[in-house]
C-alpha cells in the first residue's frame, strides 16, 4: 500500500482555522404550536459540505452524522466500537482482529458485513489509514484479520479516522468515486444546495438507537457576528464560540444561554524558521522567555482558550510530558540572551547586530480572530524585548503556502496532523521526521527515536518516547506552543443533552442525543 503526499496534506491538516467548529442553528417555532417542540436544529456552518465523499473533501465534522468507522473517537477523546464491537492485537503487533458488528445496514438497505469492509478498503488503497496493512483475511462474515508490514499499535487509531469511513458498496463507482452519500450513521443527507444549506433526516434504523432530533439543516453562514446576534434574538437555539470572541464574553454574562465547552485536541502554535537570525538558539529563547502566553491567553481569550501546559493538549493525557513547556515568561533572561548573542539595544529601543536591526515578521491568518487578537499583543511584548516585529495577516491558502515554502519568520498556525487519539502522525508525517511534510525540525536522533515509537509495542515505553520526542524538540525550541483550544457552544437553556467533544474533528457526534425542551 502505498499514500500520496499530496493527497495525505489535503486530507490530514488537522484543525487549522478550517477545522472550526460549526455554528448550530433551532429552526424558529411558531408561539401558537401546540405539543412538544419540533425536534429540528437548523445548522450554521462556515462551511458548504464541500463533498459527498468521506475520503475526500467532505466537511469532518458533519460526515460523522451520515457515516461510520470501524472504530471511533468518543467526546471524552477515547476509542469506542463503532462498525467494529471489538478488536485484538497480536503480541508483535502484526496481527489484528476485529469482530464486526452485527445487524447492521446502509441507508439503502445492504448489510454490513466483511464483504463491504473488503469493498470499502480497495477504495481506499493507499490512504494512511492502511498504509502498513499488508493483507486483511474474512474467515466469516462478521471477522476481519489485518496482517501488518510491521509491528503496528495504532491501526485502531489509524482506522478510527474519519477519512476511513465505510459507505455502502452499491455507492461506490468503478473508478473508487461515490453516487451517492450512503452509511450508515444516524442521519441520511436528504438535500445540498452548494454554498446554501445541506439537509439531514434521521435515520430511524440506526444501529446505535432512534436519534432524538428528526432533522438537521446546516446553513452555510460565514459571518460570525450574524450568527451571535441570531442567538440572541431567538431565532437559533446554539451555536459555536468559534471566532466568536465578542459573542463568548457577553453570553457568559447573559443567564438565558449556557457555555458548554470542552478542551480540544488541537492547539495553536508558534514555528520559527531556521534562517537568520532564527537559526541561532538563542534568539528563540529569548523570543519565548518574553511572550507571556499565560497572562495572555488568560486575558484575552477567556473560556475559549487555555495558556500552553505542554507539547501537546491535555486532552492527550499521559502522552504529554508534563515537563516539556515554553521558556517560562523572564524578561530579564530575554535580555542577557540576545545581550550574549551580539544583539545590542539602539537608540530607538530595536536591537541590532552587525548594523542589522532585529528586525522579524508574524504571519497568521487574518480570518482567524483568536490570532487576530494575540498578534499585536505578541508584537508589543517583543518590542519590550528590543525586537521589531511586522505583523503579516493573510488568507487560509497564502498561509499554507507560506508554511509549505518556510517563507516566514514567525508562523502563528494551528498543531495538524493528529487526526485521532495518538499524535504519533504529528511527529512522523507532519513536523519531526525526515519524511514528514513540513519538516520543521529534523535529526538523526529524532528519526531514530520516532521510528522506534512506529513499532514500539510496550504501552510505557511508548509514553517514554513520547516524552522523549518532545523533550528533544523543545530542547532545540523550533516551535513555541501558544494556546489550547476549547470546543465550545453557546446554547439556549432548552437545548439539553448535547456533550461536546474534544475531538476537533468530532463536534457534531453527540448531536443525535440532542433534546429541544
Amino acid at each position: 500500500m502505498f499514500f500520496s503526499s499530496q493527497r495525505l496534506k489535503n486530507l490530514l491538516l488537522l484543525c487549522i482555522f478550517a477545522a472550526a467548529a460549526p455554528m448550530v442553528f433551532a429552526r424558529p417555532r411558531a408561539e401558537t404550536k401546540k405539543g412538544p417542540p419540533a425536534q429540528e436544529l437548523v445548522i450554521g456552518d462556515q462551511f458548504d459540505l464541500q463533498s459527498i465523499d468521506p475520503a475526500d473533501g467532505m466537511l469532518d465534522d458533519t460526515q460523522i452524522l451520515v457515516y461510520n468507522q470501524l472504530v471511533e473517537i468518543d467526546s471524552q477523546f477515547r476509542q469506542t466500537g463503532a462498525l467494529a464491537e471489538s478488536w485484538s492485537m497480536s503480541a508483535d503487533g502484526l496481527t489484528w482482529t476485529f469482530y464486526l458488528r452485527k445487524n447492521v445496514r446502509f441507508h439503502d438497505g445492504q448489510g454490513w458485513n466483511a464483504q463491504a469492509a473488503l469493498a470499502n478498503f480497495k477504495r481506499l488503497d493507499g490512504y494512511p489509514g492502511l498504509a502498513d496493512t499488508s493483507s486483511v483475511d474474512t474467515p466469516d462474515d462478521y471477522t476481519l484479520i489485518f496482517h501488518m508490514k510491521k509491528p503496528t499499535y495504532n491501526l485502531s487509531s489509524n482506522l478510527a479516522r474519519t477519512m476511513m469511513s465505510m459507505v455502502s458498496p452499491a455507492s461506490i463507482n468503478a473508478d473508487g468515486t461515490l453516487s451517492a452519500a450512503v452509511g450508515s450513521g444516524p442521519y441520511k443527507l436528504a438535500k445540498w444546495e452548494r454554498n446554501v444549506e445541506y439537509v439531514f433526516e434521521a435515520n430511524d434504523d440506526f444501529w446505535g438507537g432512534k436519534p432524538n432530533l428528526r432533522k438537521i439543516t446546516f446553513k452555510v453562514i460565514t459571518d460570525a457576528e450574524s450568527r451571535a446576534y441570531a442567538l440572541e434574538s431567538g431565532e437559533i437555539d446554539m451555536m459555536s464560540g468559534y471566532q466568536s470572541l465578542a459573542a463568548v464574553k457577553r453570553f457568559m454574562n447573559d443567564d438565558r444561554f449556557e457555555v458548554i465547552k470542552k478542551v480540544q485536541n488541537t492547539s495553536a502554535i508558534i514555528l520559527f524558521s531556521n534562517r537568520p537570525p532564527l537559526d541561532s538558539l538563542a534568539v528563540r529563547e529569548a523570543i519565548g522567555h518574553a511572550i507571556d502566553f499565560p497572562s495572555m491567553v488568560d486575558r484575552l481569550l477567556p473560556g475559549l482558550a487555555s495558556a500552553p501546559e505542554g507539547f501537546f493538549s491535555p486532552a492527550y493525557g499521559d502522552l504529554v510530558n508534563p515537563a516539556v513547556r515554553n521558556p517560562p515568561f523572564d524578561p530579564a533572561r530575554a535580555a542577557a540572551l540576545l545581550d550574549k548573542d551580539g544583539w545590542i539595544k539602539g537608540n530607538n529601543g530595536i536591537r541590532v547586530k552587525n548594523g542589522r536591526p532585529l528586525s522579524l515578521s508574524l504571519s497568521y491568518s487574518a480570518a482567524n480572530s483568536e490570532d487576530s487578537l494575540l498578534a499585536p499583543v505578541i508584537q508589543d511584548m517583543l518590542k519590550q524585548a528590543g525586537i521589531d516585529l511586522k505583523l503579516n495577516p493573510v488568507e487560509g491558502a497564502a498561509l499554507d503556502e507560506l508554511q509549505e515554502n518556510k517563507n516566514y519568520d514567525l508562523l502563528l498556525t494551528g498543531q495538524s496532523f493528529i487526526p485521532t487519539d495518538d499524535p504519533s502522525f504529528n511527529y512522523q508525517r507532519g513536523y519531526w521526521h525526515s519524511d514528514s511534510y513540513y519538516k520543521v525540525y529534523t535529526s538523526a536522533v529524532l528519526d531514530k527515536m520516532i521510528d522506534e515509537l512506529a513499532v514500539s509495542m510496550d504501552v510505557d515505553k511508548r509514553r517514554d518516547l513520547h516524552w522523549a520526542i518532545q523533550k528533544e524538540i523543545m530542547d532545540h525550541l523550533p516551535v513555541l506552543m501558544a494556546y489550547h483550544r476549547n470546543s465550545i457552544r453557546l446554547a439556549k437553556k432548552n437545548v439539553k443533552n448535547f456533550d461536546i467533544s474534544s475531538g476537533c474533528w468530532h463536534i457534531n457526534r453527540a448531536l443525535k442525543d440532542v433534546v429541544i425542551e
